[in-house]
């Protein structure tokens, strides 16, 4: 039976660079450039003390994923665990959230045009963000080897502007004017807590590297290493480039508004359109470029495990599944072509998100519960109680969040999430009823793929 699912098509070969490159151009452009300004709005210059925090939250958050990453690395990783350890219903409602929080393909999009418009005036920025979606859906067709690639060379670029920004305006910010308490938490207490709820999504990008599984050589020792290197490294930056963020232009003018308007503030001509050209659109365009990497597959494993049709995992001789790539660029695609907001499409991907992660915590605690020994296998050396207690905290930490982001979101948006969770129940409690999954956690598909 292994041998008719789609997976095994997909090609191994993934190394630590390569996911470094992957992870780090995920968790910038989904932070600091599309979050910062949304983040300040929120709780004024408490941005910086909620960039020092995010990192450990969310090393406490992804680190189940990180543990069943390394025990049992596996194409679609989360989709799986929650499928196979805790039932059918768990795993729709899994892929479910995949779906609705990858709208935030149009976050990274309208992210890349804000900053795309400061310097080419004139353009439409929903039109450029439409654009730039199309460019990376169209790149990702060819395979997620050459993708990788171009992240590399635009992590460098990247990594080259930050530095940058901070070389220029760090000097010239004022420390005693962020650390104002009143300055700190502006909106008091609650705000900055929805705060941090936000900013997981700017340091949690490293979690999507468990989709990786199959493509990657030695799975279980090189995903949980990018993992958390990758996220400590990247927070440094983040809160240096916080305390710029906050430091030189009063909260009010900064809320809500691009990098760029502080650049244009603290750097020279030459200086800020490097800042503009290799930070502000490179970082954009490596998570836009990294997300359609992997989003597809939890759903191409879904198709394999027949609780999708089947024909919408088929996958090309360049190891890509089409349709299904094709069906999140139009998740991507349409809220740009509605006009919705960045900061709208910012907390409700994040709130999505936060609640998937929720189900991977349980799967873990599960699987501890039931079946230790396979923690055994893991490089990360953690025992069953150890798991456990990784997981409640995991739990508590992660329904604090997104129920501070949920309260954030209208009612009739709430009700639209509790209508696709009836719909996908429904779903599967007819459809997908008869269908029985197969129990391959520790199969691999795609060995005999290296290349």
């Amino acid at each position: 039976m292994s041998n008719e699912r789609q997976e095994s098509k997909l090609i191994r070969n993934l190394g630590f660079w390569d996911l470094m490159a992957i992870s780090v151009g995920q968790i910038i452009g989904a932070g600091i450039m599309s979050s910062t300004g949304v983040a300040i709005g929120m709780t004024g210059t408490g941005v910086v003390l909620a960039f020092l925090m995010s990192p450990i939250f969310t090393i406490i958050s992804i680190f189940p994923v990180a543990i069943l990453g390394a025990s049992v690395p596996t194409t679609g990783g989360p989709y799986r665990y929650c499928s196979r350890i805790l039932g059918k219903s768990p795993g729709m409602l899994y892929l479910l959230l995949h779906i609705t929080m990858n709208v935030g393909l149009a976050q990274y999009a309208l992210s890349f045009a804000s900053y795309f418009v400061s310097i080419v005036t004139g353009l439409n920025q929903h039109m450029v963000a439409i654009a730039i979606l199309t460019f990376f859906f169209i790149t990702n067709l060819v395979g997620t080897k050459s993708a990788a690639i171009l992240n590399k060379i635009m992590s460098v670029a990247l990594i080259g502007g930050l530095l940058l920004f901070i070389a220029f305006g760090l000097p010239k910010a004022d420390l005693a004017y962020i650390f104002t308490p009143s300055h700190l938490f502006a909106n008091g207490g609650f705000a900055f807590i929805s705060t941090l709820a936000l900013l997981s999504s700017a340091t949690g990008g490293a979690q999507v590297l468990a989709e990786l599984g199959g493509e990657t050589k030695d799975a279980g020792r090189t995903i949980p290493r990018v993992m958390v290197i990758s996220t400590f490294g990247v927070g440094i930056f983040y809160v240096l480039i916080a305390i710029v963020a906050a430091g030189i232009l009063p909260m009010e003018q900064v809320a809500n508004q691009p990098l760029t308007l502080v650049a244009q503030e603290t750097m020279p001509g030459i200086a800020f359109y490097l800042f503009v050209i290799g930070a502000a659109l490179g970082a954009t365009a490596t998570t836009l470029n990294a997300t359609l990497s992997w989003v597809t597959k939890p759903l191409l494993v879904a198709c394999d495990d027949g609780l999708l049709p089947r024909s919408f995992g088929t996958v090309s001789k360049h190891g890509v599944p089409v349709k299904l790539l094709t069906l999140f660029y139009l998740v991507g695609l349409i809220p740009l072509v509605m006009g919705f907001d960045i900061a709208f499409i910012t907390k409700f991907t994040t709130a999505n998100s936060l609640l998937s992660k929720l189900f991977v915590c349980v799967a873990l605690f599960v699987l501890a519960s039931k079946s230790g020994d396979t923690l055994k296998r893991s490089s990360l050396k953690i025992t069953p109680g150890q798991a456990k207690a990784i997981s409640v905290t995991g739990m508590i930490i992660l329904c604090v969040l997104s129920s501070s982001l949920l309260l954030n979101l209208s009612l009739a948006v709430v009700g639209f999430i509790a209508a696709l969770i009836v719909i996908v129940l429904i779903y599967t409690n007819t459809y997908a009823k008869h269908v029985k999954i197969e129990d391959d956690l520790l199969v691999d598909y795609t060995t005999e793929k290296e290349n």
